[in-house]
């Protein structure tokens, strides 16, 4: 029994050299072993990651999967697409070449006339900026869907269209073809006729469809393409038939002469200067002008004329019956009154109101044409009658004009005497002077008819005030 006893003490004893704890922590240290020996694994693992992404990211060259144009650019450096990019544009600006043709003439439209403007520097800048922005997880998710989906991009380029739209006017330009109106190119004095050109059509090139075409074929690549400008025929404005039953004699006026010869030669010489005169829309015809001075040099002779109030013999005397003769052809063809002078008193040979008085170089009667076409002046004296007439562009619908004078006052001049100091008279003599005569205020009126000779309407022209003066004598 004693030996039991012994041999259970000495099992109780090795039991209790090798606790349970132990078993425990030596679980813990296999634990923390096998914890210790996955944890380096998965920081080698991420560390071998980290490096292939960091290697990824670190290409200076295009990534694979990207393309420009259809061409995988992937393994290129920037400087090896830039060449290849250049290249391609070089010959696309050596490929663009257009004709426009019309006839026998030719354009050729190149980049030297049409500069192009490409864009692929600016492609290859955002494809080779796919995979370099953002964290390096976000730039190796970019690179590695770029790998496997792949990343297209495209070129393109741009035409000056400003540059097309100066070919085309240049090219309009040139086939253009101006219509020109029938026209009045003569007149003929001797006979009274006139002479015209005919029309001719005219062509205007469609601008507008020949720059759409330009461009379309330009967008297309067709640039081995032949373009025709299209236009259209364009009609005058005014006919041979139109113009010729426009033309002819607008007015008439004639006025009775005295019996005076030399009188009536002043006045054939000054209807002679004016006869085939011809006035330009927008010029003036100048009585003055015309006759020059009347000297006896040209042929004019003494006869009466009024000088201040005073009838006396001058050169070239009578001729204002010649000036008012032509103020009433003028103011009858509608042209433009510029001066005008009254005379002293009321002329015999025209209505109150409606004379034009001239005398050189103080008093001119002027007027201007201010119509859209030339108009000719014919005048001539002929057994005691000297007439005036205007030819050119009719007035509308058979229209006239005439002259209707109203005395709206009539002044009474004084019975008293008027003495005038004349120290050129001889001392102690006394000469008459003006003689007693009435005064006229005189309103003058445009009057327009129709064919019918119906008044359309009327307009005033002017007033005219013929001064009343008393009996004078002269004395010294």
């Amino acid at each position: 029994m004693a030996f039991d006893r012994r041999n259970g003490r000495r099992a109780k004893e090795e039991r209790s050299l090798f606790p349970l704890w132990t078993l425990v922590v030596i679980v813990l240290c296999v634990g923390l072993w096998v914890y210790g020996a996955k944890l380096y694994q998965d920081l080698v693992a991420a560390y071998r990651t980290y490096a292939a992404i960091s290697q990824a990211a670190a290409q200076t060259t295009f990534f694979p999967g990207v393309t420009v144009d259809g061409i995988d650019l992937g393994g290129m450096t920037r400087g090896e697409a830039q060449a290849l990019f250049t290249d391609r544009q070089a010959q696309t600006t050596e490929a663009f070449s257009l004709i426009v043709a019309s006839g026998e003439r030719r354009w050729r439209i190149t980049s030297q006339e049409v500069p192009v403007t490409f864009n692929a520097d600016a492609v290859l800048e955002q494809a080779y900026a796919i995979g370099r922005s953002g964290t390096l997880l976000e730039r190796y998710q970019e690179i590695e869907r770029a790998r496997t989906q792949g990343v297209s991009l495209t070129t393109g380029y741009v035409y000056d269209r400003s540059a097309v739209r100066d070919l085309v006017e240049i090219v309009g330009d040139s086939l253009d073809v101006a219509a020109t109106d029938a026209r009045l190119s003569a007149f003929d004095v001797s006979n009274r006729t006139f002479t015209f050109e005919a029309e001719s059509a005219g062509y205007r090139i469609d601008r507008d469809k020949l720059e759409s075409d330009i461009l379309a074929a330009l967008d297309a690549h067709a640039y081995d393409s032949v373009i025709v400008p299209q236009g259209e025929r364009v009609e005058p404005q005014v006919t041979l038939s139109q113009l010729q039953g426009l033309f002819g004699r607008i007015s008439s006026f004639a006025t009775t002469t005295t019996r005076d010869s030399d009188r009536n030669t002043n006045i054939a010489l000054s209807a002679s200067a004016l006869n085939g005169r011809v006035v330009q829309p927008g010029e003036t015809l100048s009585f003055n002008a015309c006759t020059g001075q009347r000297t006896g040099e040209k042929g004019y002779r003494e006869a009466g004329a009024i000088a201040g109030g005073v009838l006396v013999d001058d050169t070239g005397g009578g001729v204002c019956q010649t000036s008012s003769t032509l103020f009433n052809a003028v103011v009858r063809a509608d042209l433009q009154i510029v001066e005008r002078y009254a005379h002293s008193w009321p002329s015999s040979y025209v209505n109150k109101g409606e004379d034009a008085t001239v005398n050189w170089p103080s008093l001119d009667f002027v007027f201007k044409n201010n119509g859209d076409f030339p108009v000719f002046v014919v005048a001539w004296y002929e057994a005691q009658q000297v007439t005036v007439e205007i030819y050119g562009h009719m007035l509308e619908n058979g229209m006239t004009i005439d002259l209707e004078s109203t005395v709206t006052q009539t002044i009474k001049p004084s019975d008293e005497v008027l003495y005038t100091l004349d120290e050129s008279l001889p001392v102690g003599t006394r000469k008459a002077g003006r003689s007693k005569r009435t005064g006229y205020v005189v309103d003058t009126y445009k009057v327009y008819k129709d064919s019918e000779g119906n008044e359309i309407r009327r307009e005033k022209l002017w007033t005219t005030t013929y001064r009343a003066q008393q009996d004078e004598i002269l004395y010294h």
